[in-house]
């Protein structure tokens, strides 16, 4: 039940920052996703992505990522929004900084929602 409330608050943090991103950055085609279906694409590509994807590349970036001091991760991150949006008809990102800024926004605001909703025991 856990895992169904987290990915419905990852599509629900998808479809704010759709909406909200547009309106802080010109960076962003207006908006980053379609429909509420692509959301549901969006978030479920991410997670995969995240899951399988980002472990083995962070692990054979291990070296570069100690010597940016951990930096080289936000890299690696926005490097896995950047392959959503070429995977994905549907969700568009202008661009490796608008990338970024959206890994960061989606990051923060899914774990923090999911702290404050799942993670009550």
């Amino acid at each position: 039940m856990k895992l169904i409330i987290k990915f419905l608050i990852k599509v629900a943090t998808v479809i704010a920052l759709s909406y909200i991103l547009p309106v802080l950055w010109s960076g962003f085609s207006n908006p980053i996703v379609s429909t509420p279906m692509d959301a549901v694409k969006v978030a479920l590509v991410l997670s995969i992505l995240n899951t399988f994807l980002k472990p083995i590349i962070s692990f054979f970036s291990l070296p570069i990522t100690c010597l940016t001091l951990g930096l080289f991760s936000l890299v690696i991150s926005a490097a896995m929004v950047v392959l959503a949006d070429n995977l994905l008809a549907g969700f568009q990102v202008g661009g490796w900084i608008a990338a970024l800024l959206f890994s960061l926004a989606f990051s923060f605001i899914s774990a923090t929602v999911e702290n404050f909703i799942v993670d009550k025991d």
